[in-house]
């Protein structure tokens, strides 16, 4: 060992000497990354328009809504070659207004090359909404699942959107539409394919084939990809050059965007040469315009060609979550940074949303932001990767590899038994796959492929995680979230490596390893629903790392280990379950103002403190912080912090703060967009300060959009130390505060609240329920200084209920409700809403699409203005027991879709104009004795009068 190291020092000393010698100079051995000349923007969204497929978007909806009286449910099918913009023509059906008020339920399925009915009727039981449900339903027996399917769609008309479908097995077929059979007649499945022999198989009813667009629409499309400003497009060589481009595209919408892109902010000259590249291609390819997407590949920059290449191991029609592919491509060192003070993640953001502008497409899934790649950029991923990247199988070459599920894996693990090339293996099942994988596999497969960076094992059941994990020492990425693991092993902390670790909702997990500290290059540890672990001291020492979305207080971790994290970002959530020593309370987090990349911060007592103030004081954020959720804590008073002016906060949630009965000063914060007060049992006031102050404040909540007040059954008004006197006199001189920007107002359950500052310009939503009916007429009456004839003008939807002292509406309420699309009116025992004789306040919602009328006892007749209101599409009326009849005039309301009656006793007969109803799908009575008897099919005295419409339940 002395003789090489001896050996090595004097070619050092050589290397000293030649760089004397020659002149070298040091250099950083960081590569550094040119940023491309190509400016980036966002991926035009839906509501940038669709161009060039109105006519089909109507011939299609047209067809929908053809009547059929052999058959319930109907096939139309989209059929086109890749990229003509199947889906997106589909999508712009599914969304269209027309199309929601027509159907009662709707689903939409991404079908790809896999066709599994139990997978199609568990999203549609579902709805793709509980996941708690669905991971029930795993275990169901699927002729359970068949039955519940049979219940959600029994005599209701559907729409069922199948994307991308592939099947020729005429079995699954069967199998999937006798699944729907029993929908209501008007039913209607769409299928997109590229196959027409799928046409054949589904026996579609009417086929759509989907032609490229016509040159006009073409270049219409390319100018919107293409072209940075409209100056672009009055230089003519340019645009002859643009025109040839798109002739080669052939009216395929996705080549159009493809190149549009590659040319965005392109020099002339650039333009010449990717013309020419565009034509040599196509023809040498016979006219595909496949080698036009090639070129965005071949313009991308060259750091990007693997992360895009990469991205093939998700499978067609994949919701991508963009954190994880970051976190792949950390692992495998994608990532090349131009300076040591770039941080990995902010590189990779830019690498990701550079790859949006051209090949992916946002998607929203469950309210978070996903993304899928289109079908032809798959195929391009897959082409370009080779053998290095396979789905589902692998080989000697193979360098990545996922699988959908465990089966194809056993399979695989089977035939290959060992491979050193193998640096990636990853899962794209679901987060409740019924899959499992046993220690003795789990064993093989950590001795088979020894060199792995990124290993997914996400629920795969597996309860024990073996000590051979340690061998893995290339190991960078691990995910085993969603499995019941108690313990990890000791031998995780020898994976010096490790920089992603995810345990998502490991709910049985108690404890980490004693030196997880070891692990120094961990940036991000994912704990998120790990309610039972309990983080082990040191984890300060930990200083790279970038995400820890929970961290559970407890007496033996306290506050003080998340010193030194400064680098975290994203979502932090606090939680004291337990008694803090004082040691802790004492608060040893001063450095929580030092962590600058934090978005969203929530605290959450469980426990009640006896330091809680000195607590929260001590928690102080930076001011970049954008979202604060505070929940469960017990002081009386809030810290200052909070109002500072120098804050970004953007959202403000308060819920069971039960001891506090005032708030901050918080209405000069000025990027506060939402305030959300829940449940606060001791809040009087919301504002310590006197009403002449705010009202002197040139800035009253100047960004504040929308305030939920819920359930603070002690609060009296916005401020405290007003008298009575005062505020009426205020109220008098309508010299109140007024919010500029509030849109929408909720305030729920808070009876003995009197005093509120104005709210002239709301737009959105407007709920006041089980509130003083002095609250009720100072909201919804206009102020002085505004005109009365615009107040509430632009709101669109308005709720009111629980306000047993309000006896009718004020004057010219209703009237000034010119935008108004929904009204609920509910709980109102003294309410009468039939004064209005002459019909003119109601007549003036000539927008309304949505009525309910519940708990009204003083209801004995309809508004008479309601006969104006044709655009109504919905009418509700419950528990409104002096109702004895339905106007004549009922017939006036041609819009009218779906008409329920429930509980009311009084109700006895339909008026004759029932029959002018030629809108009405769906009639629903419930507990209305007399009238469920005049109702009866066929043999009811009332029956004629309602026999034309589709649905009627009677029960």
């Amino acid at each position: 060992m002395s003789l090489n190291i001896s050996k090595l020092s004097q070619e050092l000393d050589a290397i000293a000497k030649d760089r004397e010698k020659f002149h070298w100079k040091e250099r950083s051995t960081v590569k550094r990354i040119v940023s491309p000349s190509r400016v980036t923007r966002p991926w035009l969204t839906p509501n940038n328009g669709v161009i060039g497929r109105e006519d089909e978007k109507n011939q299609i909806i047209n067809r929908l809504f053809e009547p059929n009286n052999e058959k319930n449910v109907l096939v139309v099918a989209i059929v086109g070659i890749a990229g003509l913009g199947k889906t997106t023509l589909a999508q712009c059906v599914f969304n269209d207004d027309k199309v929601d008020k027509h159907f009662e339920l709707k689903l939409w399925a991404c079908v790809s090359n896999v066709f599994e009915v139990t997978t199609f009727a568990e999203k549609l039981v579902d709805g793709g909404i509980d996941e708690q449900r669905l991971k029930k339903r795993c275990k169901f027996n699927p002729e359970v699942l068949m039955d519940q399917v049979h219940n959600k769609i029994y005599q209701k008309k559907f729409l069922v959107v199948l994307d991308d479908l592939w099947n020729e097995n005429c079995k699954y077929w069967n199998d999937f539409f006798s699944l729907l059979i029993s929908g209501a007649k008007g039913s209607r499945i769409v299928i997109t394919t590229r196959d027409k022999s799928v046409v054949d198989i589904t026996r579609a009813d009417a086929t759509h084939f989907l032609e490229g667009l016509s040159k006009d629409y073409s270049w219409s499309l390319f100018e919107k990809f293409a072209f940075e400003n409209s100056q672009d497009t009055k230089n003519p060589t340019v645009v002859d050059y643009g025109r040839e481009i798109v002739g080669k595209c052939q009216g395929v919408p996705l080549a159009i965007k493809s190149i549009g892109n590659v040319l965005y902010s392109k020099k002339p000259y650039e333009w010449s040469k990717i013309r020419d590249k565009v034509v040599t291609n196509v023809i040498e390819q016979g006219g595909s315009t496949f080698p036009i997407l090639r070129l965005s590949y071949d313009n991308l920059p060259s750091h990007l060609k693997g992360c895009f290449a990469f991205c093939c191991l998700f499978p067609k029609d994949f919701e991508i979550n963009k954190m994880t592919v970051i976190q792949l491509w950390m692992a495998h060192g994608f990532i090349q940074l131009s300076n040591d003070t770039q941080q990995v993640e902010d590189v990779a953001d830019k690498y990701f949303e550079y790859l949006l502008c051209n090949f992916f497409e946002q998607v929203r899934s469950y309210s978070a932001l996903k993304y899928k790649m289109h079908d032809l950029y798959h195929d391009l991923a897959e082409l370009i990767a080779g053998s290095d990247c396979r789905l589902d199988n692998l080989d000697g070459k193979t360098r990545h590899v996922s699988f959908s599920s465990f089966s194809f894996f056993a399979k695989v693990l089977s035939l290959v038994k060992a491979s050193n090339k193998l640096r990636t293996i990853l899962f794209t099942h679901g987060k409740y796959a019924s899959d499992a994988m046993d220690e003795s596999t789990l064993t093989t497969l950590i001795e088979s492929f020894p060199r792995l960076r990124a290993l997914d094992l996400h629920a795969l059941n597996i309860k024990i995680m073996p000590n051979s994990i340690g061998k893995l020492i290339h190991l960078r990425y691990l995910d085993l979230s969603f499995n019941p693991i108690e313990t990890l092993p000791d031998s995780i902390t020898t994976l010096l490596n490790l920089q992603t670790l995810k345990l998502q909702d490991c709910r049985n997990l108690e404890q980490l390893p004693r030196d997880i500290t070891k692990l120094v290059s961990l940036r991000h540890l994912d704990d998120r629903g790990c309610f039972k672990l309990r983080l082990p001291q040191g984890l300060r020492k930990l200083t790279g790392l970038q995400s820890l979305p929970l961290f559970i207080v407890r007496n033996n971790g306290g506050l003080g280990e998340l010193n030194g994290l400064n680098n975290l970002r994203g979502t932090l959530e606090i939680q004291i379950l337990e008694q803090l020593e004082d040691a802790n309370s004492d608060c040893e987090v001063k450095s929580l103002r030092e962590k600058q990349h934090l978005e969203k911060l929530k605290l959450t007592w469980a426990h009640q403190e006896e330091h809680d103030e000195m607590l929260l004081d001590s928690l102080q954020p930076h001011p970049n912080l954008k979202v604060l959720e505070v929940r469960g804590y017990t002081g009386v008073t809030f810290s200052s912090w909070l109002s500072s002016i120098e804050n970004h906060l953007v959202e403000i949630n308060l819920s069971r703060c039960d001891s506090c009965n005032h708030l901050p000063p918080l209405s000069e914060l000025p990027f506060l967009e939402s305030l959300w007060l829940v449940e606060m049992k001791d809040l009087e006031c919301i504002s310590d300060r006197d009403i002449s102050e705010e009202v002197s404040t040139l800035s009253f909540f100047p960004s504040l959009k929308t305030l939920w007040i819920w359930s603070c059954p002690n609060l009296k008004g916005w401020w405290r130390s007003a008298s009575m006197t005062d505020h009426q006199q205020h109220q008098h001189n309508r010299s109140l505060p007024s919010f500029p920007c509030l849109s929408s107002f909720w305030i729920i359950n808070c009876p003995n609240m009197t005093s509120m500052p104005l709210c002239p310009y709301l737009e959105n939503d407007l709920s006041l329920r089980n509130v003083s009916s002095k609250l009720f007429q100072e909201t919804i009456l206009p102020s002085s200084s505004s005109s009365s004839s615009s107040h509430l003008s632009k709101l669109k939807h308005m709720s009111i209920g629980n306000l047993p002292d309000v006896v009718s509406l004020p004057d010219g309420l209703v009237s000034n409700l010119i935008s108004l699309e929904s009204l609920y009116i509910y709980s109102c025992k003294e309410l009468n809403l039939g004064s209005d004789v002459d019909g003119m306040e109601w007549r003036h919602l000539n927008r309304l699409i949505h009525l309910r009328f519940y708990g009204l006892p003083k209801l004995n007749s309809l508004p008479v203005g309601l006969q104006h209101v044709t655009t109504l599409e919905t009418l509700y009326i419950e528990n409104c027991e002096n109702l004895k009849t339905l106007p004549r005039w009922i017939g006036n309301l041609i819009s009218l879709k779906q008409f329920t009656i429930y509980n009311c006793l009084n109700l006895k007969s339909l008026p004759d104009e029932m029959r002018d109803l030629s809108s009405l799908q769906k009639l629903e009575i419930y507990d209305c004795p007399e009238l469920q008897r005049r109702c009866e099919k066929e043999t009811g005295q009332d029956w004629d009068k309602i026999a034309h419409i589709t649905k009627v339940d009677i029960r």
